[in-house]
């Protein structure tokens, strides 16, 4: 299992749920996607280790300050599905909520 990232205010029901809308606005409806939108998030540091809890959120943060969505920073373990048809982040299949922050 690998970790990602997505932003959101409800965890719970998004790993219930499974599946995320991608609604753009050359669309005419919303297309159901076959699992959550997020990032890929690497636990490895610099040094080749695996990061602390520290280290973590800091990167969170980053990403955090670099995109526009609203909501919690959440790391879900899942499996990777492919990348998102929008050119940004992944869907994944979540198996579990890791950690909020």
């Amino acid at each position: 299992m690998d970790y990602f990232l997505r932003f959101t205010n409800t965890p719970e029901e998004d790993l219930e749920l499974g599946t995320s809308l991608l609604d753009l606005p050359s669309l005419d409806k919303p297309i159901v996607l076959d699992g959550l939108c997020g990032y890929s998030f690497s636990d490895i540091n610099d040094e080749g280790n695996i990061m602390s809890d520290s280290e973590m959120e800091k990167k969170v943060r980053i990403y955090q300050s670099n995109v526009w969505y609203n909501g919690t920073p959440v790391m879900f373990l899942g499996e990777y599905i492919e990348n998102n048809v929008n050119g940004e982040g992944v869907i994944f299949k979540a198996i579990e909520i890791y950690r909020k922050f």
